[in-house]
């Protein structure tokens, strides 16, 4: 005749923990992938945001501080060839560009005076090309006062590029760090909770063997 078979108290119990040892298991594993995903994610945007906003940036000043120098040298040579559309269109190319690159709140200040000071050149050069031939001395050293002011923002906004690239650099290491220590810590747990879970099962082995 069948009997059912009576689940005794320790029975319950050992389930019960290990039910809970697996539970908990499988929420921390959770919890460090998240958290690793977490700071990838982060690592990934320092990489993105260092070549867009940093290297392409430096790229746009360098050119713009040639396009400048050039206008600077047309100021020794001929005032009046100082207005050029080809090299003011691209000027203006540049600057778009930049203004589109993520800025600092600094980054904002030096861009906004570069485009102030641009701004203030362009009107003084309508004003040159379209005055009498030979320019006045008073409106050659405006041009000139602003062209150094413009190399001063550009130089501002030089030094912007190399600090938020460290920042950005170290940033990503520490990171990087993060993920390394967190996924150390993972394996760990995973060891530490096998020999747990191995040694649960062997001692349930051995209560059934000794009740048997």
């Amino acid at each position: 005749m069948f009997e059912p078979k009576i689940i005794s108290g320790g029975t319950k119990k050992r389930r019960f923990r290990f039910a809970l040892v697996l539970g908990t298991s499988f929420l921390l594993i959770l919890a460090a992938n998240l958290i690793d995903c977490m700071y990838l994610s982060n690592v990934r945007h320092n990489v993105n945001s260092v070549y867009n906003d940093r290297v392409v940036a430096q790229d746009y000043i360098y050119q713009l501080s040639n396009l400048f120098y050039e206008k600077q040298l047309s100021m020794g040579e001929n005032g009046s060839s100082l207005h050029r559309n080809d090299q003011n269109d691209s000027i203006d190319r540049l600057l778009f560009h930049f203004s589109k690159t993520e800025l600092t709140r600094s980054e904002a200040g030096f861009f906004f005076d570069l485009q102030k000071n641009h701004g203030e050149l362009m009107s003084l050069e309508t004003v040159l090309s379209n005055g009498p031939k030979g320019a006045t001395m008073a409106i050659q050293q405006d041009i000139r006062r602003e062209l150094q002011e413009i190399r001063k923002n550009l130089d501002d906004l030089e030094s912007v590029q190399f600090t938020e690239g460290g920042q950005m650099t170290q940033n990503s290491n520490r990171s990087l760090g993060m993920n390394a220590f967190l996924s150390k810590m993972e394996l760990a747990f995973l060891i530490v909770n096998g020999v747990v879970l191995l040694y649960m099962v062997l001692l349930g082995t051995n209560l059934m063997r000794k009740v048997n």
